[in-house]
Formats: structure tokens, sequence, C-alpha cells
């Protein structure tokens, strides 16, 4: 298709789409977009993520989301897939067989080569603009580092976490990740 010819897609079209291509698509105010695939690095980080997340979610009356559930962000009719939800929103957690969160705590995204821009400009930006969020974080896949954003009042603090020992402590959630148990395996 050329670009003169795309398609804008209904919300109804858009979901349609996914379950007869079992394939994901960000869908923006119409327009549907191709996730991209991953590496085992990038599924391994994640995994590892959402075995640490679980128990933590789990204690807390929470959830935690890995890939294949959606977000909806706050402008227009957009939905995207972060690489880890977690809500503790009650109207997030009484329906198990939705596939879209609307009010998450964290989002994380685990950085590639063809989504880092996205990931942490784009998205970044859009996902500030959620009011129920406090934390989002962005990890390497190449190195022991995660990159931090956590609400304070009417701002964003942002930190760099380095290192094999480093930890990652989200204050606003009472959540604290080791980097090496993140990177475990690798």
């Amino acid at each position: 298709m050329t670009a003169q010819e795309k398609k804008a897609y209904t919300f109804g079209e858009y979901e349609e789409l996914e379950r007869a291509d079992g394939v994901r698509y960000a869908y923006y105010d119409g327009e549907v977009v191709a996730m991209a695939g991953t590496t085992k690095r990038h599924n391994l980080i994640v995994q590892s993520l959402s075995r640490l997340l679980y128990p933590i979610s789990c204690q807390k009356g929470c959830r935690v989301f890995a890939e294949n559930v959606k977000q909806k962000l706050t402008t227009g009719q957009q939905y995207v897939y972060p690489d880890l939800i977690y809500t503790c929103d009650p109207g997030d957690l009484a329906d198990d067989s939705a596939t879209i969160v609307h009010s998450p705590s964290l989002l994380i995204e685990v950085l590639s080569k063809s989504t880092e821009d996205e990931d942490a400009h784009e998205k970044r930006l859009k996902y500030f603009k959620l009011p129920s969020l406090l934390a989002y974080v962005m990890i390497s896949q190449t190195d022991y580092r995660a990159e931090v954003y956590e609400r304070s009042a009417d701002f964003w603090k942002f930190r760099i976490i380095e290192g094999p020992d480093a930890l990652i402590h989200l204050e606003t959630l009472d959540i604290t990740l080791a980097l090496t148990d993140v990177y475990e395996g690798l």
C-alpha cells in the first residue's frame, strides 16, 4: 500500500485486524503500526522483570502485564504495547479478560535499536500525560543500565542507574529491583 492509499481504521477494525493477523499493532487515531519483533535477550529481560514484579504486585493488590496488553493513552484514540505495565487501579483489575489498561502506576520499556528513539521521546511524553503514572523505566539491553523517571508532585525526577550492583528504587511505589536480577542469565 502506498502512503496515499493508507487506510484509516476504526477501533473495532483495529481489534479485528489484530485477532485475524495474530500481530500486535499500535493504534494512533486510525493509523495502525505493526510492532517490531524482539530478540531473545529482550524477551529474557522482560521475563525477569515480570518475575520480579509479580510477587510485589500480588502483595500490594496490583497486577503486572507483559508485552501483550495494550496501554490506552490519554490523547485521542491511541493504544500502545509497553513491555511491562504495573497497575493497581480497581478498574484495570476488574476484568481479567480485558486487553487494555487505562491507569498504570508503572510502565517499563526494554530498549532496542529499533524502538529506543520512540520509547525515549514520543512514548515518554505521551506516558507522562497519564495521571495515574508514577514511574517510567527504560532498561538497556546491552548494559547494566536503567533510565528512571519518577513523578514528584508537579514534575518528573530523572536518574540513571548503572552497574551490576545497582538498585532501581522506585520510592513512589516502594519497589526495589536489583539490576543483577533484571539481567540474570545474560
